[in-house]
Order: structure tokens, then sequence, then C-alpha cells
């Protein structure tokens, strides 16, 4: 352990050893507050710029297009969505939740996809292809939206 320990990191403690107890705890608040922006980004990133989400939604539009659709086929494709959509968002907020206490979950995520995975369903148990359609379009558009968001751009170096 001792080896892996940088140059920069052995200055970071000795900064650290110097401050006073005040200085310390602003310290650490200030390392979790960059901590808790740097989450917010890097949860909208990976769940709204995921390429297999949007492979799936692409998909997923692709199976709705004609009025008489696979009602199944449609509800087992969300549910690949769903499941993905949470895999991706809990997997970044356990990374950052073990190393701040106390993390509240990005409420644009959590929310966005409680609430569409929600209508979603609503949808699916009417049967009504109209319905089910207009839902899963209002979906796709809003996730793309999100996906536009400042917070949620990914930087592609060319």
């Amino acid at each position: 352990m001792l080896g892996d320990i940088s140059k920069n990191e052995v200055e970071l403690l000795n900064v650290y050893a110097l401050l006073g107890p005040t200085g310390q705890k602003d310290l650490k608040d200030y390392i979790r507050y960059l901590l808790t922006k740097q989450y917010r980004k890097d949860v909208m990133t990976a769940v709204f710029n995921n390429k297999l989400i949007q492979n799936l939604l692409h998909s997923l539009l692709h199976i709705i297009e004609k009025d008489d659709f696979d009602i199944y086929q449609a509800k087992k494709r969300i549910l690949q969505i769903k499941e993905l959509y949470y895999g991706v968002f809990e997997k970044v907020h356990l990374r950052y939740a073990e190393l701040i206490e106390d993390l509240d979950s990005n409420e644009i995520v959590r929310e966005f996809g409680r609430i569409s995975f929600e209508n979603l369903n609503m949808a699916f148990d009417s049967n009504d292809r109209g319905k089910i359609q207009f839902e899963i379009i209002n979906f796709y558009q809003e996730y793309m939206r999100l996906s536009k968001k400042k917070d949620a751009r990914q930087i592609v170096a060319v």
C-alpha cells in the first residue's frame, strides 16, 4: 500500500496534518461538496449517455411504429431498459455512497425513472396501443432531452 501512494497524495496528507481541527473539517466539507458535484455529473452521464440504453430505445421505437405492434415484445423491451437504467444508476451511486456519508441520490435521474416507468406500466396495464405508443415516445423524448443537459453531456476527444 505504501508504494502506491503518489507524491500528490503525500502532499495532501502533509497539508491536512498542518491544518487545525476547523481547517480539517472545512477541507472534509469541501471534498464532500466536490465529490457530490462529481457524483451528479457522473450519474447523469452514465445513465443518459449509455449507448446500450439508447440502442434499446431506438429498437423500441421501431417495434411500436406499426399500429398493430406486439405489446408483449414492447413490454419486454421496456423491462430491459428499466433494468439497465437502474443498474447503471445503482453502480454509480454505490461507488460514491462508499465515500460520501448520507449521499442523496440524484433527484433528476431517480424521479425521471420512477415517474416514466410508472406511466409506462399503467399504459401496458391498460393494453391500449395508442396510450403505450404515446408513453414510449414521451419517455424517449424526455430521455433524449435529459441526455443533452449540461451535466449529462459527454465530451469525446477527436
